[in-house]
């Protein structure tokens, strides 16, 4: 997939992570509320752990397998907000999408504005058909936002690279187009 240089809404700038990114990136890493429902392993979590992946995702960039994982900042501040991305599953045309922020801009309205352009993106300038999420059931502002952003609570499912049953939520293309985002 095709990785944006930027991607930009009223208040927040979506791009690439470069290495001024990388305390901010471990402060998101090692904090529990941020990291509670994100399937990282305990390794990750960790300083060590967290500086080793985003130095990954950031080599990725100019691979054939590169990680599509963005930086999320205020526009006007350059604060780091959080992260946004793409990942690919079985079906060639379809993703799924994940997004999460640091507790303190919680309820910014941040991660409905970020998802949304992404979605943007990823119908008009990827062509893709379909964007998924997998949500655990007890982090309610991710299912939240899935719901605000369009889409559809499909039931619960257990992926194959999860142990325990998710939310499986749903957007299409033209579903997309008609909400006139």
């Amino acid at each position: 997939m095709n990785i944006p240089n930027i991607l930009e809404t009223k208040r927040l700038i979506i791009r690439p992570y470069k290495k001024i990114d990388y305390n901010s990136f471990i402060s998101f890493m090692i904090d529990e509320a941020a990291t509670k429902f994100l399937n990282f392993t305990d390794k990750q979590k960790t300083p060590e752990g967290a500086e080793t992946l985003i130095q990954s995702i950031i080599n990725s960039y100019n691979t054939q397998n590169s990680v599509f994982a963005l930086a999320i900042a205020q526009k006007d501040s350059g604060i780091y907000v959080g992260s946004c991305g793409l990942s690919p599953i079985e079906n060639d045309n379809e993703v799924e999408c994940f997004y999460a922020l640091l507790p303190q801009f919680w309820g910014n309205g941040y991660a409905i504005e970020s998802v949304k352009k992404l979605f943007k993106y990823a119908f008009t300038e990827l062509n893709l058909s379909k964007i998924v999420a997998y949500v655990n059931p007890g982090n309610t502002r991710s299912w939240k936002t899935a719901e605000r952003v369009g889409m559809k609570y499909l039931g619960q499912i257990r992926p194959k690279n999860l142990s325990s049953e998710t939310m499986f939520f749903s957007i299409e293309r033209n579903e997309f187009e008609d909400q006139g985002t």
